[in-house]
């Protein structure tokens, strides 16, 4: 999918009116028209910016860039945005996936497979009693976090499915509604589908369920895990579990000196290729990085869990395009490096994607300018070509701990 196609679903599902019906928490929201008022296409429009400047700066260039008009306060947005719940973000992330994963795209895989990676982590909520209600609690100091998972597509960079849900929520039910989605959705995928799940998913269950719905998997054992698994010896081993399932086991030392454990329902991979397969997964752990470090979720702009959902699923919608941007500025980029003898290869950085998509995407390209659209995405899948970094392989870094992850918190961002 190219960038202006996305955008163009973006601006139909924002005037489709069935959206703002299945939206509502209030009825009849958003069916007086007043001058100079923000209507819910405005509304979407703005939110969809996830610009981290304060609120109100962000209204008054919003009213003075789009609608010409006086802006309204920080205190009639939160009220308008409270009558109507996250689904429209979501429902443009389901669009987008449907769209990309019909079949109608060539789309990047593995030996054949479609490369899928589940992790769940935590956002960290404002301080406000109705957030650890609804969301719960988490560490030391009880802040109100909440759980999220993701199913991730390594090799093309979408998310296809996500949730945010209780901190204490279980990180395998949440990849048991990822597959369910998958199997149920998108089922001409989940027959191509490989899986690879980090060490706190395995279980009798969810091995299970994956071979119910067609999936490969590899997953990474802890060191005490189910029995069979155990009891496997070094090196490559076909193991019967105690619930009658066959799996393979293959176990090797890393550089580290730790052993790997890896269970999989794949026979006929050559157990060479494991190690390589598995540390792939790494790609969700970046995901991860783009959504707290670059997109900024944590730094929500509203203090309600109806709020928090907003901003999580609009963040979901601006990493989509993000993915589509880089893979335009990507091209474009090893189109002017093709004749050059570069040591490293290079691509578009995504930190300055994500600036230009959230600084510049909706002011340009939602807000009913065709025009003024094709040539703001020229010029800035242009600048984006020209702002890239090096491809440097097989490098690694030991993971630091982060002690100061509450105190910065609310920190503002400098992109």
């Amino acid at each position: 999918m190219e960038l202006q196609e996305s955008l163009t679903g973006l601006h139909e599902a924002m005037y489709d009116p069935t959206l703002l019906d299945i939206s509502r928490t209030k009825k009849g929201a958003f069916t007086r028209k007043r001058e100079g008022g923000m209507g819910f296409p405005d509304a979407l429009c703005f939110m969809l910016d996830m610009n981290k400047t304060a609120l109100q700066s962000r209204l008054n260039r919003f009213y003075r860039e789009v609608k010409g008009a006086k802006s309204i306060t920080e205190q009639a947005f939160s009220k308008l945005r409270a009558n109507f719940d996250h689904t429209p973000f979501e429902v443009m992330t389901r669009r987008l996936v449907f769209k990309e994963y019909s079949g109608a795209y060539e789309l990047p895989t593995w030996r054949g497979y479609h490369l899928f990676a589940v992790d769940g982590s935590y956002l960290q909520l404002p301080w406000e009693p109705e957030l650890a209600r609804e969301f719960g609690v988490r560490g030391g100091g009880k802040r109100p976090s909440a759980g999220i998972s993701v199913l991730f597509d390594l090799l093309h960079g979408w998310i296809l499915d996500a949730e945010i849900d209780r901190t204490d929520r279980s990180e395998r039910h949440a990849l048991e509604r990822h597959i369910e989605f998958l199997a149920g959705e998108l089922p001409h995928i989940a027959a191509q589908a490989l899986l690879l799940a980090d060490r706190g998913y395995p279980s009798y269950d969810l091995l299970r369920k994956c071979e119910e719905n067609g999936l490969k998997y590899v997953m990474r054992c802890p060191l005490q895990s189910l029995k069979g698994i155990n009891e496997a010896p070094m090196g490559d081993s076909t193991v019967a579990l105690e619930s009658g399932q066959q799996l393979r086991v293959v176990k090797f030392l890393l550089k580290s000196g730790e052993v790997e454990i890896l269970a999989t329902n794949l026979f006929d991979l050559p157990e060479s290729a494991f190690p390589a397969l598995y540390a792939m997964r790494w790609g969700v752990e970046t995901y991860y990085h783009k959504l707290k470090q670059i997109v900024g979720v944590e730094q929500f702009s509203g203090k309600t869990p109806n709020s928090v959902r907003q901003d999580f699923w609009a963040s979901m919608v601006l990493l989509i395009n993000t993915a589509i941007a880089q893979q335009e500025a990507d091209r474009e980029v090893a189109g002017r490096h093709k004749a050059k003898n570069n040591k490293h290869s290079y691509r578009a950085a995504t930190t300055k994607i994500v600036v230009a998509l959230r600084d510049r995407l909706v002011f340009a390209t939602l807000c009913g300018y065709p025009d003024l659209a094709a040539i703001a995405l020229e010029d800035i899948l242009d600048e984006l070509s020209r702002a890239v970094s090096p491809l440097r392989p097989g490098r690694s870094y030991p993971r630091k701990p982060r002690l100061y992850a509450a105190a910065n918190l609310n920190l503002k961002s400098r992109l």
